[in-house]
């Protein structure tokens, strides 16, 4: 359960009971000094408890009621445990609430939007209370998140190449996130992954053959997709999302693209595609010679998924993945052995399906790896 210290001054006490009867309900461990502000022991203990918590709630108001004040001083000590709380080294997430005409400490100032109402009017808290407990709710948001520095997790990656009749490829991409900061827009690409020869190329079949939505939490977050400049091996793209995505904010996003089909469907093709330059070498393993798609990993993933779905008709005669350390330069043995193992490597041969699916799953991938999944034609 997450800590929370609360900050407040004896002259708006009602205001904290309410505020903490709130956070237990949303799970929190409170710590609040229960008593008047004359009688509470030194900084140095407040800064210690401060320190223990996980997140701060600040309910700023003047230490005495000021009818139509503006710009009114705050409260000696809510101000002071604001101010430590967000001074530290690593900075604490804050909910800020306010009493209007409240002066707010210049290092807290544009933190965020506070939560306003009148801590002497109880009608007024009442009109605001949706407010209150949705800046709440985005601080357990903020404090629930996995841990980690980077700036956003992606829970799930899938890729899906989806080989039509028609001789293209349609490409279903899926994405969730949460965000540790906030996030106006996710950067992602299409492109011919290790294959450098002067015939692969990735291309969309129409200028609009692409479509986007937003799949969890619809109607939260618009998205839409905003092209960087195109390449013969590579389609650069912006998902952008309006509002931007808060900390704390999850999301899910489709892609999908009719692109060119790049994979070949019989050995004979791939044999002549392995005699141009720029063929990947690593795809000739053990006398053999692989063709197949790559995910690179930049970001924390907790699950990530490339997947190709063959018309039935094509035969595979067989399969294998590898896992690519982009800083060493270097195949990872151990991470490769993970990923060829049957928990990973999937061949689905349903006889009623249409389609024969090559899968490969890994859980909490590698960052700064490239994850290789491998078929051989028969």
């Amino acid at each position: 359960m997450a800590k929370c210290f609360l900050s407040y001054s004896e002259a708006y006490r009602p205001v904290m009971e309410t505020i903490r009867r709130l956070l237990d309900t949303l799970e929190f461990q409170v710590d609040v000094f229960d008593g008047p502000d004359l009688t509470r022991p030194p900084a140095s203990v407040f800064q210690q408890r401060i320190a223990a918590a996980d997140c701060l709630v600040l309910l700023l108001g003047p230490p005495q009621r000021e009818p139509g004040g503006q710009d009114a001083e705050p409260a000696h000590w809510p101000a002071e445990e604001g101010v430590y709380a967000v001074g530290r080294e690593k900075q604490m997430p804050l909910a800020l609430i306010l009493h209007p005409g409240t002066r707010v400490p210049d290092m807290i100032r544009h933190l965020q939007t506070p939560a306003r109402f009148d801590f002497w009017e109880p009608t007024d808290l009442l009109r605001n209370i949706h407010h209150v407990v949705k800046h709440l709710l985005d601080l357990k948001r903020r404090v629930d998140l996995p841990p980690g520095d980077q700036p956003l997790l992606y829970t799930k990656a899938i890729t899906r190449n989806r080989i039509m009749r028609g001789g293209t490829l349609v490409v279903d991409v899926y994405h969730e996130v949460v965000a540790r900061q906030e996030c106006p827009r996710f950067h992602h690409a299409l492109n011919t992954g290790m294959d450098k020869r002067a015939g692969a190329v990735v291309k969309l079949v129409a200028d609009d053959a692409y479509e986007i939505q937003a799949t969890l939490n619809p109607g939260r977050h618009d998205v839409s997709i905003e092209f960087e400049r195109i390449a013969e091996k590579e389609i650069p793209y912006y998902v952008k999302v309006d509002p931007p995505l808060p900390p704390g904010g999850r999301l899910g996003y489709r892609r999908e693209f009719e692109i060119n089909n790049s994979f070949p469907l019989t050995k004979a093709d791939l044999q002549k595609m392995a005699e141009e330059e720029g063929f990947p070498s690593l795809y000739k393993l053990d006398g053999r010679i692989y063709y197949g798609d790559t995910y690179d990993v930049l970001y924390d993933m907790d699950t990530i998924t490339v997947a190709i779905h063959f018309p039935r008709k094509v035969i595979l005669r067989s399969k294998r993945a590898f896992a690519f350390s982009t800083m060493q330069n270097t195949i990872n043995m151990q991470e490769t052995e993970r990923c060829n193992s049957t928990d990973c490597l999937t061949l689905d041969e349903e006889p009623d399906s249409a389609e024969r699916v090559l899968s490969l799953t890994v859980r909490r991938p590698i960052i700064n790896h490239q994850y290789v999944l491998l078929y051989e034609p028969a």
